[in-house]
């Protein structure tokens, strides 16, 4: 009678824990992207918001076109920056009238190339990215219960995401950095998710060093369009002109 206890006990407890394998966690994001056929459907897009730090904002247009391709452009004090990879060079334009483009530094290049993901996410077919993603259990978060993801891979050091396991969809992610010499562990907080053109996008990201949080960078989105037509002439550094 009592073995017969535990084994109701035993059964009831593995149908409570809900998802516990990376497969069915991942795979419960996807769906609540809005599918994994749907994502990949996605050719380009083009981010239209603002990016503010302690007493600055500038506006921000980012623009993403597959396979490998972004371009960020941010305006201050009516001078704007560009940022550009084109899937094989890293670029930028210094916010100086004539100024031509000059190669971005290693460590920003990195970073650069990482975020050419129209995905915006490493789970999004994440074996052809080449990122392995592990399942490292769960942890109590502000917002609730989440799942702890590790991904490894690419260039870019290992990054925990954690998935809620309400939304299914990521609200936090922290990887750790070298600055200066200095290893620095990084956060963003992910939040505001809606829809568009059937998809759930988040239009809220809050970043920077996890111990520090009075600095961090605020992103917000105020327009995404999907697959808008993007010319690739877009991501390249631009030729300098002839001489007439």
């Amino acid at each position: 009678m009592r073995r017969a206890a535990l084994a109701l006990v035993l059964v009831l407890a593995a149908c409570g824990t809900g998802a516990e394998t990376v497969d069915e966690v991942v795979g419960q994001y996807l769906q609540a992207r809005g599918g994994a056929e749907r994502l990949r459907g996605v050719r380009t897009l083009r981010m239209s918001g603002s990016v503010s730090l302690p007493g600055i904002e500038a506006p921000l247009v980012l623009e993403l076109k597959r396979p490998d391709k972004v371009r960020t452009e941010f305006t201050v004090e009516g001078r704007q920056s560009l940022r550009a990879y084109d899937g094989r060079q890293a670029w930028l334009l210094p916010p100086v009238p004539g100024a031509p483009p000059q190669p971005v530094p290693p460590d920003q290049a990195a970073e650069l190339k990482a975020q050419a993901d129209v995905d915006l996410s490493p789970l999004v077919d994440s074996e052809a990215k080449g990122f392995t993603v592990e399942l490292s259990g769960r942890e109590a978060l502000p917002g609730g219960e989440a799942w702890k993801l590790v991904v490894s891979g690419g260039a870019e050091p290992p990054r925990t995401l954690f998935v809620d396991v309400g939304s299914h969809l990521v609200v936090r992610t922290e990887e750790v950095r070298t600055l200066e010499g200095k290893e620095v562990r990084f956060a963003t907080e992910v939040g505001d998710y809606r829809p568009v053109d059937g998809l759930f996008y988040p239009h809220r990201l809050r970043s920077g060093p996890a111990d520090a949080p009075e600095t961090w960078q605020t992103v917000e989105i105020d327009r995404i369009d999907v697959n808008p037509p993007l010319d690739d002439a877009r991501f390249s550094p631009p030729k300098a002109a002839s001489p007439e």
